[in-house]
């Protein structure tokens, strides 16, 4: 098997490793760093715990607490022209996904001439960054080591990626801790997120040995442990496992690519602004069950039960696809992910979504492709909520 792999950052992995960024900092010789964050995490007490021993290290800070839930261009050039004029040597991130998809953003611009809008696609960032330090405070997206940044372009109401060389962190400093008191309902929605991502890794037609085995890890990690995180916040060994999981499920799909839940999501997040990971936790179960149409998948749907736990023994490669699907729809269930028809989405909207959807740089690896009509079945499925095997109900 021929494969291109690569993780774009080091990864510092340990309670309490985000309060060393100080540490950090000197190693790299910067004097002047820029924080991006939102205003939850400075309300949470995360920021000011982080960022009391930078300051105290006589390291000059400059603010950027404007990030929006899926950031912008808009966002991100409010953000470029504070840095710019900041002269800043380093940046770090702090937060979930939308704060390091922000910071990632600023990044490429302060090295890089023009419109973050010039760089959608892949390797078209040919200017090294300055040094960037994430800290992740949430346990889903993996964009701690992923080669990609998602701007949503207002305009044309639709995510642009950005990826390749210089579009990724340096640093990450993945610690569990920090996810401790994380609201369950923002837990859940990220947990999906991760568990999303490790199934359409393994299942992608860019899937490679490295990727698998990251991809199979995270799903044990992730459906072993997304419960009892969304239900006792407060288990460590829970939350040390989730962001585990998520980190493992974004070196997979940072190498693998992704997959027809994520060309759904997207159009979701930026056309009718659904959370990111609650829009993959819906359509997930729909998309295991469509792409288990190909014999190839259900053969890898095997794996996949074996890593969630279901027993496969002296079963039949339907009866597991079913049951795989079945153990997504009662985790969703058991841990209060919303239907689609309740988030303000008509099914006069679905047409446009699938649309979309088919536009998406995902469509390119996912396993099953989907005509336009296809896609619109699906979508009405799910918006029906149509039960997906008889027995789940």
């Amino acid at each position: 098997m021929n494969f291109n792999f690569n993780v774009p950052s080091k990864v510092i992995f340990e309670n309490g490793c985000s309060i060393a960024v100080a540490e950090v900092i000197h190693e790299i010789q910067a004097k002047r760093v820029f924080i991006v964050y939102d205003k939850g995490i400075k309300s949470a007490g995360i920021a000011d715990k982080i960022i009391a021993p930078v300051e105290k290290a006589g390291i000059k800070v400059t603010h950027f607490t404007g990030v929006h839930p899926n950031p912008s261009i808009e966002n991100v050039e409010e953000g470029y022209k504070v840095a710019a004029v900041a002269d800043t040597d380093a940046i770090i991130a702090i937060g979930g996904g939308s704060s390091m998809d922000c910071a990632k953003a600023i990044n490429i611009l302060l090295t890089n001439p023009g419109s973050i809008k010039d760089y959608e696609g892949r390797g078209k960032v040919k200017n090294k960054t300055k040094p960037l330090i994430a800290i992740p405070t949430t346990a889903g997206t993996g964009s701690e080591v992923t080669a990609f940044t998602i701007i949503t372009d207002t305009e044309r109401q639709r995510k642009m990626i950005i990826a390749g060389e210089n579009c990724g962190a340096d640093i990450a400093l993945v610690d569990p801790a920090l996810t401790i008191g994380l609201p369950p309902a923002i837990t859940a929605a990220t947990g999906m997120d991760a568990l999303t991502h490790a199934i359409e890794a393994f299942v992608s037609k860019n899937a490679s040995i490295p990727s698998n085995i990251h991809a199979l890890k995270a799903m044990e990690l992730i459906v072993g442990n997304l419960e009892e995180a969304v239900k006792n916040g407060t288990n460590l060994k829970a939350r040390g496992n989730m962001m585990l999981g998520s980190l493992l499920a974004g070196i997979a799909f940072n190498q693998a690519g992704l997959g027809l839940a994520h060309a759904i999501a997207h159009p979701l997040g930026s056309r009718f602004g659904v959370a990111h990971g609650v829009a993959n936790a819906i359509g997930l179960p729909y998309v295991v069950n469509y792409n288990s149409g190909l014999e190839s998948v259900k053969e890898k749907h095997m794996e996949i039960a074996s890593a969630m736990n279901i027993d496969t023994e002296k079963k039949s490669v339907d009866v597991i696809s079913e049951e795989l699907v079945s153990t997504i729809v009662k985790l969703s269930s058991a841990i209060d992910i919303p239907a689609l028809r309740g988030l303000g989405i008509t099914k006069e909207d679905l047409e446009n979504i699938a649309v979309e959807a088919l536009k998406e740089n995902s469509m390119k690896f996912t396993p099953r492709n989907a005509s336009l009509e296809e896609l619109k079945e699906l979508l009405l499925s799910i918006y029906n909520e149509d039960p997906l095997i008889e027995k789940v109900y």
